[in-house]
């Protein structure tokens, strides 16, 4: 079976070649005047599966057809899920490869095709599930039947709010915040949200102030669900349309997220999506950006900048490898921390989560960008006559004061209502806060490693473990 689907009927399957193990390669060292070497560990190599296949056809005039029809199997793009007959538990990541040539002899055809593996590895089928049970101080035993370490994937859901949380295992330990000192610290709320706008409409924002390198023109308007541009307006360089939202406070320390769509039709369209960050008098205090200015590349890249167009210093003008970007949707964010900015971008995908996140930090360590938050302003352009990009919209717009803890103070890591997800195997960590999804590397412990469920039988704790509901983890069993 290939990507779920079962072989054809008119195909038969001879005696499979799967070797035992991957090819072994060592890793060591000589050095002279000393026998022999060092060694430095092993690397596995890919794995390749050898599928004897006889084809019987109607007629040999039929033979061509039907091998169309076992290429139509065969072909993907990608690596995808291949179970043997012999192992109908297990599956490997495979993709045919080389030529798979078909001598016919009347109407039966015989060949070979083979599969490489570029993950060695053969994993369980069944997904195995183990629950953890809110208030048990017992240790979660997880048994792992695989002949290798196995790497769950970890969902905890809050009901209380805690200054620390950890997953510890025999070896491993995740740990995310630091104790409170009952007799000197005080547990506190770190972050809080000072604007939430889910961009229904456009009625709350003012006129654009301006925008760097071009015109406020057309109109902003909002079709129940997202901001974006009715129309760009003219102009020679870049224009289109602009409208500040204030916050009603100013804030030192804050954290703006805007969820955002950035999609060309075609590689000649070109466009902006800007978000500015306004003091309280207008003056542009930072900025952040997707862009394409390319007229023959689908190729946007990230902008992000610490004070204003004429003194201000970019620390991110990102694009990676040429089409990263491109049919962009998710969130990016612009914090400062005292004297430290980062920028953060991440896609979405169709089923909601972050993947293939960019994050860059800039220290302004002489204290040149330190003006308060009191407003935000966003932008659509287009460049002259230039094709404006299809799809560019704003869907949500988030911004939090990020309040600083003195030093007898200790904030909370989780609080009610906050979904904690952690995969061991690709090492995201992604924290959901009232509907908000972000990664959450920087709350935690720097010794920590992600676990592993060793052959056997593993036991889990969690701490605290009384605040905790709808609580799991996920894992498959690997085998070599």
């Amino acid at each position: 079976m290939l990507n779920n689907v079962e072989i054809p009927s008119f195909v038969k399957v001879g005696k499979i070649k799967n070797p035992p193990h991957p090819p072994i390669s060592l890793v060591t060292t000589n050095i002279p005047g000393r026998a022999g070497s060092y060694y430095f560990g092993q690397n596995l190599g890919e794995r390749t599966i050898t599928v004897p296949l006889t084809i019987t056809a109607d007629s040999i005039l039929d033979i061509p057809a039907k091998k169309r029809a076992l290429m139509s199997w065969l072909f993907y793009d990608d690596p995808m899920q291949l179970i043997l007959p012999d192992e109908p538990d297990k599956y490997y990541m495979a993709k045919a490869s080389g030529e798979t040539n078909i001598d016919k002899i009347l109407r039966v055809g015989f060949g070979t095709v083979t599969f490489v593996c570029p993950d060695p590895i053969a994993y369980g089928v069944t997904e195995k599930t183990a629950n953890f049970v809110p208030g048990d101080t017992n240790p979660l035993q997880v048994v792992n039947n695989g002949d290798l370490d196995a790497y769950p994937q970890l969902h905890f859901e809050f009901t209380g709010n805690t200054t620390e949380f950890g997953i510890f295992s025999a070896d491993d330990y995740i740990y995310f915040g630091q104790a409170a000192n009952v007799d000197t610290q005080t547990a506190v709320t770190k972050r809080t949200k000072v604007l939430d706008d889910d961009c229904s409409s456009v009625a709350g924002y003012t006129a654009g102030v301006g925008v760097d390198g071009g015109t406020v023109a057309g109109t902003l308007s909002s079709d129940g669900t997202k901001i974006r541009a009715s129309d760009y307006g003219s102009g020679s360089t870049w224009h289109g349309p602009a409208g500040v939202k204030s916050l009603g406070q100013q804030i030192q320390d804050f954290t703006v997220q805007v969820e955002a769509g950035f999609k060309a039709g075609y590689a000649y369209q070109v466009g902006r999506l800007e978000v500015y960050l306004l003091d309280i008098n207008n003056a542009v205090i930072g900025k952040m950006a997707i862009r394409d200015s390319s007229v023959s590349l689908d190729n946007p890249y990230l902008e992000a900048r610490a004070g204003n167009l004429s003194t201000g210093r970019v620390f991110v003008n990102f694009t990676g490898s040429v089409g990263s970007w491109k049919q962009f949707n998710g969130p990016i964010r612009l914090t400062r921390i005292g004297n430290r900015w980062e920028f953060s971008a991440s896609r979405r995908d169709n089923n909601g989560k972050l993947y293939k996140t960019f994050s860059y930090s800039f220290i302004d360590k002489d204290n040149l960008y330190n003006q308060k938050l009191a407003a935000i302003q966003v932008h659509f352009g287009v460049y002259g006559t230039r094709q404006a990009i299809s799809t560019n919209y704003i869907e949500q717009i988030q911004v939090w004061n990020e309040k600083t803890p003195a030093s007898t103070e200790v904030p909370y890591v989780f609080e009610a209502g906050d979904i904690l997800d952690i995969d061991c195997s690709s090492g995201q960590i992604i924290k959901t806060s009232n509907g908000n999804q972000e990664e959450y590397y920087y709350a935690m412990d720097p010794g920590s490693n992600f676990i592993r469920l060793m052959k056997g039988t593993n036991a889990l704790s969690v701490y605290p473990s009384d605040i905790i509901t709808n609580s799991y983890l996920k894992y498959r069993e690997r085998w070599l």
